[in-house]
């Protein structure tokens, strides 16, 4: 079979968004173990840090920083799916990369390391999964609705 499916199929949604959480959470968790979000979040510490402040000491919480990799991994594809229009879904995406990148300078101005690597990943990875999948779906949100009415215009 090629190109998106009938009219008439459902996708499985929420079978799409455990997956594509689960992908995120697993590439989040792999890029982690190997130790890249440490490099990473070192780079965001020297780039947001102003000069003449000290560094920051704190560090969040693993069960913190996990639970926020989830719930972001869950919910933005899950919006994604729901909303109509390629414009509204690269929007969102958009949004949440923008507020992911600006939870880094808030922590730092409150005495904690900006560990956003973890978060980040997860937001970019499931948000492409996200748009990568309505672009091979018939979502249900993208079909025209049967209760809009044609304009008249006029007797024919």
């Amino acid at each position: 079979m090629s190109g998106k499916p009938q009219a008439g199929d459902h996708p499985h949604l929420g079978l799409a968004v455990f997956a594509t959480a689960a992908m995120a959470l697993a590439l989040a968790g792999g890029l982690q173990f190997l130790g890249l979000t440490g490099r990473f979040d070192a780079v965001v510490e020297r780039m947001f840090t102003p000069g003449g402040m000290a560094a920051p000491t704190l560090s969040l919480a693993p069960s913190v920083l996990w639970l926020s990799a989830a719930l972001v991994s869950f919910v933005l594809p899950a919006v994604i799916l729901n909303i109509p229009g390629s414009w509204r879904r690269i929007m969102v995406w958009g949004g949440t990369i923008a507020l992911t990148v600006a939870w880094g300078p808030v922590m730092i101005l409150a005495a904690h390391k900006p560990q956003i690597g973890v978060v980040l990943v997860a937001v970019l990875w499931s948000g492409f999964c996200a748009m990568f999948y309505t672009t091979n779906h018939a979502l249900p949100v993208d079909r025209p609705s049967s209760t809009t009415k044609r304009p008249s215009h006029g007797p024919r």
